[in-house]
């Protein structure tokens, strides 16, 4: 019995295409220095895009989820004067909390520098003035010690920043420096505690923290340099921000007066709208090296159009059709730029992996990165290898025989 007439040609069309990629893996091993160089480009574009496009995508995944733990619900508040320096006081800042309708918490912020003396060494360092509630808005842990408290109002205490603990000064374990005494403008603080690095509050990573009370008074202010705020829950931020600039325009009616608010919502979106926009970018300059690897295969297929001239008018002279030779080429293309597409998404893969150990993010593969290693190899072959495969199908039978 035999088989229905549409399996027949399916059973041809795949001994047809298997004879294609035989002949194409001769004739790429045969030219091994050729396919060697072709392959080496192609990978280190294919790679190129897919670690530039995996890079951009984790970065701003990376970039989103630090803005997110650290709240979407915070509210960063400034209030200055251009012509006189004016802004909040403490007074204006509990105020504000008294009389709005959307936030839940409010939390003033002086911020200065001072010079340090500390077992031998000194320099500047940066100073917070705060409140006890900054450890829990900022998401702030202790490594030693404790946090300042509410009992601690004047009290000459203070609390280590981690970063602040890398400086060469403050080797030697951070665990040792509570209870020591350390010196700001001459003046005797007592370590009361040490913080543990955070992705969340950065200024507080490299600064000094203390009582708002003791910095006001030790850095001879009168105002914050800006409030932090915690919204109530399903409230937003526009409503919030609304309420703060009315707020600030009744107390503090100067012309000049400017307020500023900025919501950790608000970076949300911008940090995406950004991250979107570095990844297009990278996948432009990217796809550029694509083409650079591109023009080199179409430089090998056309080299080896020439060196094969001889062999096409043979293959011609004993019933080879044009579709055949074309075929024959497009297959050596195209089986070029998928072995590079797979080199090059291991090149990519490992170079993104690499860059994000350096940089302490989270590793993964985005799905378009994949996608991109494997569609934009395919689409490469076949694109740059058409026309040398057309112009090895046009070739006339008499002249490539007679080609040496």
């Amino acid at each position: 019995m035999f088989p229905p007439c549409g399996y027949r040609r399916w059973g041809v069309a795949v001994a047809m295409l298997l004879t294609y990629v035989r002949e194409a893996v001769r004739s790429l091993y045969t030219a091994k220095q050729r396919t060697l160089l072709a392959l080496i480009g192609i990978s280190i574009a294919i790679g190129a895009v897919i670690a530039l496009v995996s890079i951009g995508i984790i970065w701003g995944e990376e970039m989103l989820r630090k803005v997110s733990e650290a709240g979407p619900d915070i509210l960063k508040i400034w209030v200055y004067s251009e012509k006189n320096y004016e802004g909040v006081t403490l007074e204006d800042a509990s105020s504000l909390l008294e009389r709005s309708q959307t936030l839940a918490e409010v939390l003033p912020v002086i911020t200065g520098y001072l010079e340090y003396h500390f077992r031998g060494q000194q320099g500047m360092v940066g100073i917070i003035g705060t409140i006890s509630s900054h450890k829990a808005m900022s998401r702030l842990h202790i490594k030693a010690g404790r946090f300042i408290s509410s009992l601690d109002k004047d009290k000459s205490y203070v609390v280590i920043g981690a970063a602040a603990l890398d400086e060469e000064e403050f080797k030697g374990g951070s665990d040792k420096y509570v209870g020591s005494v350390m010196r700001l403008n001459n003046r005797p603080y007592t370590i009361i505690g040490t913080l543990e690095r955070t992705t969340h509050d950065w200024s507080a990573n490299r600064s000094i923290i203390m009582p708002i009370s003791t910095a006001t008074r030790h850095l001879g202010v009168k105002h914050v340099n800006y409030v932090l705020a915690r919204m109530r829950p399903n409230v937003d931020f526009r409503v919030a921000t609304k309420e703060i600039e009315e707020y600030f325009k009744q107390s503090k009616p100067q012309a000049d007066m400017k307020v500023h608010v900025r919501a950790n919502e608000q970076r949300i979106e911008e940090i995406r709208e950004q991250a979107s926009m570095q990844t297009l970018l990278l996948g432009i300059i990217s796809i550029i090296s694509l083409l650079v690897g591109g023009v080199g295969i179409m430089n090998v297929m056309l080299t080896s159009v020439i060196d094969r001239r001889r062999e096409i008018g043979i293959l011609r002279a004993i019933g080879a059709r044009q579709r055949d030779i074309r075929r024959q080429f497009l297959t050596e293309a195209v089986l070029l730029s998928l072995i590079g597409g797979v080199l090059g998404a291991g090149l990519g893969i490992l170079a993104c992996y690499i860059v994000c150990s350096v940089n302490e993010w989270t590793f993964f593969m985005p799905k378009m990165g994949i996608w991109l290693g494997v569609g934009v190899s395919s689409l490469v072959g076949i694109f740059f290898g058409f026309y040398p495969a057309h112009k090895a199908a046009k070739l006339d039978p008499i002249t490539a025989l007679r080609s040496e």
